[in-house]
């Protein structure tokens, strides 16, 4: 091979390596617009709003819509909804999800597989198919409202098969030998678990919770099934009720929009380094 044959190689690749980090680029753009305009829609004032063609960049950055638009909905008060229902379900889904990645991954129990099988099978279900049977039986224990959401959410959170899936993945990289030692220690299943185990799977752990956080934090379908007044709404409610109005100002509704998704965005931020590692770790091993 000659010095040409290199050199010309050497240049296309390098045009190619320049290619996909503009193609790169160029979909982070499009990806990101969204979020700036829900930023810039914001801070624009009524006319800018309502201006065409549309104002990209406003005069000035107009504060009180966060206000207006917080006065127009029980912010406080949707906002614990929020949180009460938030919190049982992450703390509920990382629990019984590692739990069962561990069974499923660490111990050997009869049927094991086809226990597994059964429960990513689940993946197919839609959710609407257990709507009705659901209500009526938090209908028929009384619970129909919001403790519909806030009791069955720690108890019922680990329904999620994807997440016991991700836990099993990341379980079955550590090294069967650090189990085998502890037990010679006297460690049982559960003190393998929790002292050798979690601290392990921590980026794993991060993932979930983010996952699940997320996940609760915009759920609207549900919320709207059980939730009938507006004292018990959550946040996400709050939006889709000032958005429903008959003369709605868009820019208090992106305002709104913008803190509601804030939580989620400042969550993903601060757990996006275990986020990148968790998902990239569960490969590893299957």
């Amino acid at each position: 091979m000659n010095y040409t044959s290199i050199q010309k190689k050497k240049k296309r690749a390098k045009a190619i390596n320049t290619g996909l980090i503009l193609f790169s680029c160029l979909l982070a753009v499009v990806f990101a617009f969204p979020l700036y305009w829900l930023l810039r829609g914001a801070f624009v004032s009524h006319t800018e709003i309502l201006a065409r063609p549309p104002v990209f960049f406003p005069e000035s950055l107009n504060v009180d819509n966060f206000r207006l638009g917080l006065e127009r909905i029980q912010f406080l008060r949707q906002l614990w909804n929020s949180v009460s229902i938030v919190v049982p379900y992450v703390i509920g889904t990382v629990l019984t999800t590692s739990f069962a990645g561990y069974a499923f991954a660490k111990l050997n129990f009869p049927l094991r597989g086809m226990w597994f099988v059964l429960v990513i099978s689940t993946m197919m279900l839609p959710s609407a198919v257990t709507l009705l049977p659901q209500y009526s039986l938090y209908t028929s224990l009384g619970l129909a409202g919001k403790p519909a959401l806030i009791i069955p959410a720690f108890f019922c959170a680990g329904g999620n098969a994807y997440f016991v899936f991700l836990l099993r993945q990341f379980f079955m990289t550590i090294p069967i030998e650090l189990s085998e030692a502890a037990k010679i220690d006297g460690a049982g299943y559960f003190r393998i678990y929790s002292r050798i185990m979690l601290p392990l799977i921590r980026p794993a752990m991060i993932v979930v919770a983010l996952f699940s956080f997320i996940n609760c934090w915009n759920e609207f379908f549900y919320t709207m099934i059980y939730l009938k007044t507006e004292a018990d709404y959550t946040l996400p409610m709050g939006l889709y009720i000032v958005n429903g109005m008959r003369i709605p100002n868009y820019e208090q509704v992106m305002a709104l929009a913008l803190v509601v998704t804030a939580p989620c965005l400042v969550f993903f931020l601060i757990g996006n380094k275990y986020f990148v590692e968790g998902i990239t770790l569960t490969g590893i091993k299957g």
